[in-house]
């Protein structure tokens, strides 16, 4: 049992670093991304893969940013689903549908080859479960793409809240200048006066 637990870490290895050159060749785009899981025992691989959509949203964004969107089924049974990056938690944008009994979750993250994991609470077990998610870059279909001028919402906020920053200092160094020029002119006006 332990050879091939040995086994299956060195060929997830494996598959982790040829998968870092296929998500190096990301355009700026929305992709739809195949995805495996990985837990440790047998029963848990089957629960993530039973509950988590096979393809997930990879959103590369023109700032160099990126968004992930995974799919849960099974919300009856689960809940408080969340998303760690690199072993943190992260705050994440969740849309709901229960007709389905499905979520989603988008989250942000730094590279392209942060470690995903995803943490469930399983109502039956009473405690949480926890089970890596890995994107397979290599099976990455694009479903739109970016130019690298065009910019997308979050892009023009961030710009727009930069551009009001940049103006309203202006405005303000203005508005000290004008008071220095009406002081100095105050001072002259005192200077003749005395005269």
């Amino acid at each position: 049992m332990k050879k091939l637990k040995h086994l299956f870490t060195i060929l997830l290895t494996i598959f982790c670093i040829t998968n870092v050159s296929y998500a190096a060749s990301l355009d700026y785009g929305l992709y739809n991304v195949k995805n495996d899981v990985y837990h440790e025992q047998e029963i848990g691989m089957n629960m993530a893969r039973t509950y988590l959509n096979q393809t997930m949203r990879v959103d590369a964004k023109t700032n160099g940013t990126y968004y992930y969107t995974v799919e849960f089924s099974g919300t009856e049974y689960m809940n408080k689903h969340r998303i760690l990056v690199n072993g943190s938690q992260v705050s994440t944008t969740k849309k709901s549908n229960s007709s389905n009994g499905t979520i989603k979750l988008t989250f942000k993250v730094k590279s392209l080859s942060s470690k995903i994991k995803a943490r469930i609470y399983v109502d039956a077990m009473g405690r949480d479960v926890e089970f890596q998610i890995i994107p397979d870059f290599s099976t990455a279909k694009c479903v739109q793409k970016y130019s690298k001028k065009e910019t997308t919402k979050t892009d023009k906020t961030d710009k727009t809240n930069k551009s009001d920053k940049k103006e309203n200092t202006k405005s303000e160094s203005k508005k000290e200048d004008s008071k220095k020029e009406s002081t100095k002119s105050d001072s002259d006006k005192t200077k003749e006066t005395e005269k």
